[in-house]
């Protein structure tokens, strides 16, 4: 603990604002996951928030200088898990009735356009419901509905293992 607190005060003794405020975000992030206010870390450090409508999942994520690339623009990588979180979460939420859980085996993504908005939108819907297998397409767009990436992915249905807390 002694380590981590002498880290933290180097660190944020020569942090900019906004070094500062993504260590508050880190932090806030944690704490969201720690209170269940998060399903995952990811979605905490992204505050990506996540809505269902019928056999649809949107999941709206801002970019902040954690997400940026070296142009200050959304980082691919963080677009396409923006994709694969929509599209994943869409499966699993339908799945968790019947004691199963489903994970990527593969992802295609198509970036068409670069953005410098402040927020993403990602769109999930099913292509394909197989008992083994499932494939999703998930349209990254901006605010405005430009379409920023669009995206196929294939899911295998498991039996996710048992918690251990």
């Amino acid at each position: 603990m002694n380590k981590l607190q002498d880290l933290f005060e180097t660190v944020t003794k020569q942090a900019t604002e906004q070094e500062l405020n993504l260590v508050n975000d880190f932090l806030n992030a944690i704490q969201q996951k720690q209170q269940n206010d998060a399903p995952t870390y990811l979605n905490a450090v992204f505050q990506m928030d996540t809505q269902y409508e019928q056999d649809q999942c949107t999941v709206t994520m801002p970019i902040t200088p954690i997400s940026h690339n070296s142009f200050k623009m959304p980082h691919g990588g963080i677009i396409a898990t923006l994709a694969d979180n929509a599209m994943g979460f869409l499966v699993n939420k339908d799945l968790r009735s019947e004691g199963k859980g489903a994970v990527t085996t593969n992802m295609t993504v198509h970036y068409v356009k670069s953005s410098t908005e402040k927020n993403l939108i990602a769109t999930a819907t099913y292509l394909h419901k197989g008992r083994q297998t499932i494939v999703m397409e998930c349209t990254v767009t901006q605010p405005d509905g430009k379409k920023i990436a669009y995206a196929t992915g294939s899911f295998f249905v498991i039996n996710p293992p048992t918690s251990s807390k």
